[in-house]
């Protein structure tokens, strides 16, 4: 495989990795208490601490034909801590982001009010969010993303050497 189409490979990733990063600096900025006035409020902060941590999960699970993914073993071997942080995280998006399952988020309960007259039924959806989940997620994602950029360049370094010229990326839609 030439280093040009080994680069195209590996340019998904760090597509996902800005896309998580994207994701998380919006959370961040409406992951604070106080704003939280409304279910909406809190349905915006959710929605975007989820993008983040899918995004960031799709860099290490199964991908498509012609794409790669990463290896967390060999990203956070240096740093035990990180890699149970990782994992933490990635349980995470197996239980509340892609699938339906009990998580440290949400709980639903149905209190029954048994009357003479009628059987109430009272919902409560509760919602909390350990805040540390974020701020672990937004350092992840920053490891990861200079782990990428470095792979980048290596990439960038070979298929100068194939083509025996320097390489210059030009990102965008700019095809003039």
């Amino acid at each position: 495989m030439s280093a040009l189409s080994n680069y195209n490979r590996q340019i998904h990733l760090m597509r996902q990795i800005h896309e998580a990063s994207y994701y998380i600096s919006k959370a961040e900025e409406l992951g604070h208490p106080h704003l939280w006035n409304s279910y909406i409020a809190i349905l915006d902060f959710l929605g975007y601490f989820k993008s983040a941590l899918n995004s960031y999960a799709k860099c290490f699970v199964e991908v498509g034909k012609g794409r790669s993914k990463l290896e967390a073993s060999s990203i956070f071997k240096s740093e035990p801590s990180h890699l149970e942080q990782h994992k933490k995280i990635m349980e995470l998006r197996h239980t509340y982001v892609a699938h339906n399952d009990e998580n440290e988020f949400e709980s639903v309960t149905v209190r029954e009010e048994d009357t003479p007259g009628e059987l109430m039924l009272n919902l409560q959806y509760k919602i909390s969010f350990p805040f540390d989940r974020l701020y672990e997620l937004r350092k992840l994602i920053r490891i990861v993303e200079l782990h990428i950029v470095d792979r980048q360049k290596g990439h960038l370094a070979a298929i100068g050497r194939e083509v025996g010229k320097p390489v210059r990326v030009v990102e965008g839609n700019n095809y003039e």
